[in-house]
Protein backbone atom coordinates (compact mmCIF):
# COMPACT_ATOMS: atom_id res chain seq x y z
CA UNK A 1 0.00 0.00 0.00
CA UNK A 2 1.08 3.16 -1.08
CA UNK A 3 1.79 6.72 1.55
CA UNK A 4 -1.20 8.25 0.05
CA UNK A 5 -3.18 5.31 0.42
CA UNK A 6 -2.17 4.45 4.03
CA UNK A 7 -2.27 7.98 4.76
CA UNK A 8 -6.20 8.29 3.71
CA UNK A 9 -6.83 5.08 5.53
CA UNK A 10 -5.57 6.04 9.00
CA UNK A 11 -7.55 9.21 8.44
CA UNK A 12 -10.57 7.17 7.98
CA UNK A 13 -10.08 5.11 11.07
CA UNK A 14 -8.97 8.67 12.77
CA UNK A 15 -12.97 10.27 11.98
CA UNK A 16 -14.40 7.24 13.59
CA UNK A 17 -12.71 6.77 16.25
CA UNK A 18 -13.47 10.72 17.08
CA UNK A 19 -17.02 10.55 16.03
CA UNK A 20 -17.45 6.95 17.76
CA UNK A 21 -15.68 7.94 21.14
CA UNK A 22 -17.25 11.70 21.21
CA UNK A 23 -20.34 9.62 21.16
CA UNK A 24 -19.36 7.36 24.42
CA UNK A 25 -17.58 10.67 26.50
CA UNK A 26 -20.66 12.45 26.12
CA UNK A 27 -23.28 9.85 26.84
CA UNK A 28 -20.87 7.93 30.39
CA UNK A 29 -18.54 11.08 31.14
CA UNK A 30 -14.68 11.15 29.94
CA UNK A 31 -13.66 9.97 33.09
CA UNK A 32 -15.83 6.67 33.04
CA UNK A 33 -14.65 6.13 29.01
CA UNK A 34 -11.30 3.98 28.76
CA UNK A 35 -8.92 3.65 25.99
CA UNK A 36 -9.62 -0.08 26.07
CA UNK A 37 -13.45 0.75 26.18
CA UNK A 38 -12.93 2.49 23.00
CA UNK A 39 -10.60 -0.10 21.62
CA UNK A 40 -13.21 -3.15 22.20
CA UNK A 41 -15.75 -0.90 20.56
CA UNK A 42 -14.05 0.17 18.01
CA UNK A 43 -12.22 -3.41 17.39
CA UNK A 44 -9.35 -1.67 17.17
CA UNK A 45 -6.10 -1.74 18.99
CA UNK A 46 -4.85 0.58 21.58
CA UNK A 47 -1.66 0.90 19.79
CA UNK A 48 -3.37 2.28 17.11
CA UNK A 49 -5.14 4.86 18.96
CA UNK A 50 -2.14 6.40 20.87
CA UNK A 51 -0.26 6.44 17.37
CA UNK A 52 -3.46 8.29 16.25
CA UNK A 53 -3.61 10.92 19.07
CA UNK A 54 -0.93 9.75 21.42
CA UNK A 55 -2.83 9.10 24.45
CA UNK A 56 -6.63 9.95 25.76
CA UNK A 57 -6.19 13.75 26.02
CA UNK A 58 -5.18 13.93 22.26
CA UNK A 59 -8.29 12.16 21.73
CA UNK A 60 -10.38 14.09 24.03
CA UNK A 61 -9.19 17.23 22.50
CA UNK A 62 -9.57 15.79 18.82
CA UNK A 63 -13.20 15.48 19.38
CA UNK A 64 -13.83 19.01 21.28
CA UNK A 65 -12.39 19.88 17.96
CA UNK A 66 -14.63 18.41 15.68
CA UNK A 67 -17.70 19.51 17.49
CA UNK A 68 -15.86 22.97 16.99
CA UNK A 69 -15.81 22.66 13.59
CA UNK A 70 -19.50 20.77 13.28
CA UNK A 71 -20.70 23.85 14.89
CA UNK A 72 -19.15 26.28 12.39
CA UNK A 73 -20.74 24.01 9.25
CA UNK A 74 -23.70 24.36 10.73
CA UNK A 75 -23.76 28.30 11.56
CA UNK A 76 -22.38 28.82 8.32
CA UNK A 77 -25.37 26.78 6.44
CA UNK A 78 -27.94 28.90 8.33
CA UNK A 79 -26.16 32.25 7.44
CA UNK A 80 -26.47 31.13 4.04
CA UNK A 81 -30.51 31.05 4.13
CA UNK A 82 -31.16 34.07 6.54
CA UNK A 83 -28.98 37.27 7.68
CA UNK A 84 -31.45 38.24 10.55
CA UNK A 85 -29.22 38.22 13.57
CA UNK A 86 -31.54 37.31 16.18
CA UNK A 87 -32.86 34.17 13.32
CA UNK A 88 -29.20 32.79 13.61
CA UNK A 89 -29.08 33.52 16.88
CA UNK A 90 -32.16 31.58 17.46
CA UNK A 91 -31.56 28.61 15.09
CA UNK A 92 -27.66 28.23 16.50
CA UNK A 93 -29.32 28.15 19.99
CA UNK A 94 -31.70 25.23 18.86
CA UNK A 95 -28.99 23.64 17.44
CA UNK A 96 -26.53 23.42 20.21
CA UNK A 97 -29.95 22.84 22.98
CA UNK A 98 -30.48 19.45 20.59
CA UNK A 99 -26.42 18.55 20.34
CA UNK A 100 -27.10 18.56 24.75
CA UNK A 101 -30.02 16.23 25.34
CA UNK A 102 -28.44 13.29 27.15
CA UNK A 103 -25.13 14.39 27.90
CA UNK A 104 -23.48 13.52 30.94
CA UNK A 105 -23.68 16.06 33.59
CA UNK A 106 -20.19 15.63 34.47
CA UNK A 107 -18.86 15.80 30.80
CA UNK A 108 -18.65 19.55 30.29
CA UNK A 109 -16.80 20.11 34.17
CA UNK A 110 -14.42 16.95 33.35
CA UNK A 111 -13.39 18.57 29.77
CA UNK A 112 -11.28 21.18 32.10
CA UNK A 113 -9.22 18.71 33.45
CA UNK A 114 -7.29 18.22 30.11
CA UNK A 115 -4.67 21.50 29.80
CA UNK A 116 -4.60 21.64 25.92
CA UNK A 117 -8.34 21.64 25.94
CA UNK A 118 -8.79 24.38 28.27
CA UNK A 119 -5.91 26.19 26.27
CA UNK A 120 -8.02 25.19 23.46
CA UNK A 121 -11.61 26.62 25.03
CA UNK A 122 -9.46 29.86 25.05
CA UNK A 123 -8.98 30.31 21.58
CA UNK A 124 -11.91 29.68 20.86
CA UNK A 125 -13.33 32.03 23.36
CA UNK A 126 -11.67 35.13 20.99
CA UNK A 127 -13.26 33.83 17.98
CA UNK A 128 -17.00 33.86 20.32
CA UNK A 129 -15.92 37.30 21.47
CA UNK A 130 -15.31 38.62 17.81
CA UNK A 131 -18.76 36.66 16.67
CA UNK A 132 -20.76 38.16 19.01
CA UNK A 133 -19.49 41.87 18.87
CA UNK A 134 -20.52 41.18 14.84
CA UNK A 135 -23.91 40.34 15.99
CA UNK A 136 -24.84 42.71 18.33
CA UNK A 137 -23.43 45.35 15.42
CA UNK A 138 -25.88 43.50 13.00
CA UNK A 139 -28.70 43.18 14.85
CA UNK A 140 -28.46 46.94 15.62
CA UNK A 141 -28.59 47.67 11.89
CA UNK A 142 -31.62 45.38 12.13
CA UNK A 143 -33.26 47.21 14.83
CA UNK A 144 -33.26 44.52 17.41
CA UNK A 145 -30.33 45.65 19.24
CA UNK A 146 -30.09 48.58 21.18
CA UNK A 147 -28.04 51.71 19.15
CA UNK A 148 -26.47 53.07 22.66
CA UNK A 149 -25.17 50.06 23.13
CA UNK A 150 -21.05 50.07 23.34
CA UNK A 151 -20.55 46.54 22.02
CA UNK A 152 -16.52 46.27 22.82
CA UNK A 153 -17.78 47.05 26.99
CA UNK A 154 -20.82 44.76 26.50
CA UNK A 155 -19.03 41.69 25.08
CA UNK A 156 -15.70 42.42 27.08
CA UNK A 157 -18.38 42.66 30.23
CA UNK A 158 -19.55 38.75 29.20
CA UNK A 159 -16.55 37.19 28.35
CA UNK A 160 -15.61 38.44 32.32
CA UNK A 161 -18.63 37.14 33.79
CA UNK A 162 -17.96 33.78 32.10
CA UNK A 163 -14.26 33.75 33.36
CA UNK A 164 -14.68 34.50 36.37
CA UNK A 165 -17.77 32.24 36.73
CA UNK A 166 -15.20 29.14 35.63
CA UNK A 167 -12.60 30.57 37.47
CA UNK A 168 -14.31 30.05 40.61
CA UNK A 169 -16.08 26.85 39.46
CA UNK A 170 -19.36 28.74 39.52
CA UNK A 171 -20.82 26.43 36.55
CA UNK A 172 -19.66 23.34 38.04
CA UNK A 173 -23.30 22.19 39.14
CA UNK A 174 -25.12 23.58 35.79
CA UNK A 175 -25.21 22.30 32.39
CA UNK A 176 -24.51 24.33 28.88
CA UNK A 177 -28.55 24.26 28.62
CA UNK A 178 -28.55 26.72 31.34
CA UNK A 179 -25.85 28.85 30.67
CA UNK A 180 -27.79 29.41 27.38
CA UNK A 181 -31.48 30.52 29.33
CA UNK A 182 -29.60 31.79 32.24
CA UNK A 183 -26.44 33.97 31.08
CA UNK A 184 -26.55 34.15 27.25
CA UNK A 185 -30.23 34.97 26.48
CA UNK A 186 -30.33 37.11 29.48
CA UNK A 187 -27.02 39.19 28.56
CA UNK A 188 -28.58 39.20 24.55
CA UNK A 189 -32.36 40.24 26.28
CA UNK A 190 -30.47 43.30 27.87
CA UNK A 191 -28.91 44.23 25.27
CA UNK A 192 -31.99 44.45 22.62
CA UNK A 193 -35.21 46.85 22.00
CA UNK A 194 -38.41 46.25 22.56
CA UNK A 195 -38.64 44.67 19.53
CA UNK A 196 -35.58 41.96 20.13
CA UNK A 197 -37.34 41.90 23.67
CA UNK A 198 -40.42 40.21 22.17
CA UNK A 199 -39.07 37.50 19.53
CA UNK A 200 -36.53 36.67 22.22
CA UNK A 201 -39.02 36.03 25.06
CA UNK A 202 -41.07 34.57 22.60
CA UNK A 203 -38.25 31.85 21.96
CA UNK A 204 -37.82 31.21 25.74
CA UNK A 205 -41.24 30.38 25.76
CA UNK A 206 -40.75 28.18 23.05
CA UNK A 207 -37.88 25.91 24.26
CA UNK A 208 -37.39 26.86 28.08
CA UNK A 209 -38.16 23.39 30.24
CA UNK A 210 -38.69 24.91 33.38
CA UNK A 211 -40.50 28.34 34.52
CA UNK A 212 -37.70 31.37 34.40
CA UNK A 213 -38.27 33.41 37.20
CA UNK A 214 -39.23 37.26 37.63
CA UNK A 215 -40.99 39.35 34.48
CA UNK A 216 -38.85 37.55 31.91
CA UNK A 217 -41.41 35.11 30.61
CA UNK A 218 -44.29 38.59 31.30
CA UNK A 219 -45.49 40.03 27.95
CA UNK A 220 -44.26 42.52 26.31
CA UNK A 221 -45.96 45.35 26.07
Amino acid sequence: MDNELLAQRYERIRRNVIRQANQLFRAQGIRDVTMDDISKCLRISKRTLYQLFNGKEGLVLACVKQDVANDGARRAEIERHTDDALEILFRVAEFKLNDLQGINPNYPRELRTFPSVVAFQKEMRKEFLNSLRTFLQIGCAQGTIRPDLHFEQATNGLIFIVDGAALYDAFSDYTIHDFIFNVLLVFIRGCATEKGIARIDEFIKRHRTQPLPGALLEETP
